[in-house]
């Protein structure tokens, strides 16, 4: 439901942060921010594939996987190929906004998401192809945090009324280091920093704002170099895409029944379950990931069930904030909550 106050919202996303991580002694900006509203206490729950595509989806939608359609990072084209540049089929909270005439600005360190949520039709969308190329050649995947940061307080001191944020160095350093090697350890202090830069930028206007803090999902050390080897376990039965420790199954006609029960069967799977129609997502067991032919190389992965766990903090002084702070309180809230209450402080 919409407020009567329209307000400033600001939707700040710390790619792969778990909610273990907030407290006073390794990320003490974020922790006075969870003291000045709320946090959810054990976490907020980040859809199934756990993975950055699908839950930057479902938060700017509020909708579930099977329909906004970004079903994980990779997904099946209608062709019988993949599509490695899923998008959503349903409009997302800066489409709306910006239809009722809000000013609207995204920018996110890993530039795929804004094709991801159709952010290139907000007001300030950041980078654009200039900015990444600006940052080496050949074009960086991501760009560093602190040029994103930069441009998050440029769209605040410039009055934009939903300003979307992504964060990617955590992420980065734990793929390649794990959860808290000294690199990670770093990325997370920088990501601290930055916290406060944004929340300080707040500082006028903080009675007008929603301020809302989460992560699309944690991560987790990998324990063991040997692939899940789901694809050869399903041979013939099923088409699968891998997504971290999640993989994203499409059974062949006639075979559903056959596919879940060899899926789980499979050394390294925890379960398996119906996503839609026409897939299923498969998951690992913690510390595990999919794969082929090829020994895991990364240090951390997310993507499956232990990996949902996800931060959400929720301060500011617009009315909007009570509501979403007692919400977050009582129950660990879906990413999908966030559409909602955002909805509401820009009064759309």
């Amino acid at each position: 439901m919409a407020s009567s106050r329209s307000g400033r919202v600001v939707i700040l996303v710390l790619d792969a942060l778990g909610p273990e991580f907030v407290d006073p002694g390794r990320m003490p900006w974020l922790s006075r921010v969870a003291d000045r509203g709320a946090i959810a206490p054990l976490g907020g729950v980040a859809e199934l594939v756990a993975s950055t595509g699908p839950n930057h989806a479902t938060l700017l939608t509020g909708a579930a996987l099977a329909v906004h359609g970004v079903l994980a990072n990779r997904v099946f084209a209608p062709d019988g190929g993949i599509d490695a540049d899923p998008r959503v089929k349903v409009p997302t909270l800066l489409d709306r906004a910006k239809a009722a005439g809000r000013r609207t600005a995204i920018a996110a360190s890993d530039p795929d998401i804004l094709n991801t949520v159709n952010g290139h039709s907000a007001d300030l969308a950041w980078p654009t192809t200039a900015d990444i190329d600006r940052h080496g050649s050949p074009r960086p995947k991501y760009l560093p945090d602190a040029a994103t940061a930069d441009a998050l307080v440029a769209a605040v001191r410039s009055g934009h009324d939903l300003i979307v944020g992504q964060l990617q160095a955590v992420d980065t350093a734990v793929h390649k280091h794990g959860i808290d090697a000294a690199e990670t350890r770093a990325a997370r202090a920088d990501l601290d920093d930055i916290v406060g830069a944004l929340t300080s930028a707040l500082a006028d206007g903080w009675e007008d704002t929603l301020f809302v803090i989460v992560s699309d999902h944690r991560a987790e050390n990998v324990a063991s170099p040997d692939p899940v080897r789901l694809a050869d376990a399903l041979a013939g039965l099923a088409d699968v895409i891998e997504d971290g420790s999640a993989a994203l199954v499409r059974p062949r006609e006639g075979k559903l029944a056959g596919v879940l029960a060899r899926a789980i069967a499979t050394d390294g799977v925890d379960g398996a379950c119906p996503l839609d129609g026409e897939h299923l997502v498969a998951w690992c067991a913690p510390g595990r990931v999919f794969g082929r032919d090829r020994a895991i190389t990364m240090a951390g992965c997310h993507g499956n069930l232990s990996t949902r766990p996800c931060i959400a903090v929720v301060a500011g002084g617009h009315p909007a904030v009570e509501a979403a702070a007692a919400a977050i309180r009582r129950a660990p809230p879906s990413l999908r909550l966030w559409s909602r209450i955002a909805a509401g402080a820009l009064a759309i």
